[in-house]
């Protein structure tokens, strides 16, 4: 909320960011790439968010390897930001810092393993229609239980004969609460590199809706080379 409010005390004035204090030399892309961060970011990381058995799939393990990895290597990313109209195109070098901040999205699918979760998704695991992989679907089962409030609706894992060489991570996170309404469809894309392998394209595609104000459409694009 904090970030909202400060970035709608700056004007656009050609390239650059005038404020009501003074000029700043930071470019309109750079102020909408923060933007669609702190939207996407809003509440990550509960702080209930506790320790406990993962039936379905650890998705903070996940984050923490491939950070891991990439702490190692020197590749760099492009990423194209977008909040509604406005659009921003980056390239630099992989900070582990930036992309523990970034991916922390990701691991809001952790989500699935709560206790109260535990046996309210149906498994599925068949051949992909519309590729050569196979898919293993997670699907929040339909409860009567009106307090059973599902944040990840369904997690798609999409691999190559075994599930451990997988390929391609799809789902959806979506939050409610007084202040605001946000819903992500997240994608994370693999690939082989050297025997690991290491995320190279992943999305933040949404929206959201914060009390006394417009909705908003955000998306972020991230090709890792």
């Amino acid at each position: 909320m904090k970030n909202l409010i400060k970035i709608k005390k700056y004007n656009y004035s050609g390239s650059s960011i005038v404020s009501r204090k003074g000029r700043y030399g930071i470019s309109v892309g750079h102020i909408v790439s923060l933007l669609l961060i702190a939207l996407a970011m809003a509440s990550c990381r509960p702080a209930n968010l506790q320790e406990y058995d993962k039936p379905y799939f650890d998705f903070d393990s996940l984050v923490n390897k491939q950070i891991q990895m990439f702490s190692t290597r020197k590749d760099s990313i492009r990423k194209v930001a977008e909040l509604d109209a406005k659009k921003s195109v980056s390239s630099f070098v992989i900070d582990s810092t930036h992309l523990a901040h970034e991916w922390d999205v990701f691991r809001q699918l952790d989500w699935i393993n709560k206790p109260l979760f535990k046996g309210n998704y149906e498994i599925t695991e068949g051949a992909d229609t519309k590729s050569n992989l196979m898919v293993r679907s997670y699907v929040a089962k339909k409860s009567s239980n009106q307090s059973i409030k599902f944040a990840v609706p369904f997690v798609h894992f999409y691999y190559q004969n075994d599930f451990k060489n997988l390929k391609r991570i799809e789902s959806q996170y979506e939050e409610q609460n007084a202040l605001y309404y946000t819903n992500r469809k997240l994608s994370i894309v693999f690939d082989d590199a050297g025997g690991k392998r290491l995320i190279n394209y992943y999305t933040i595609k949404g929206s959201q809706k914060m009390i006394l104000s417009d909705s908003v459409k955000f998306s972020i694009q991230g090709s890792i080379f």
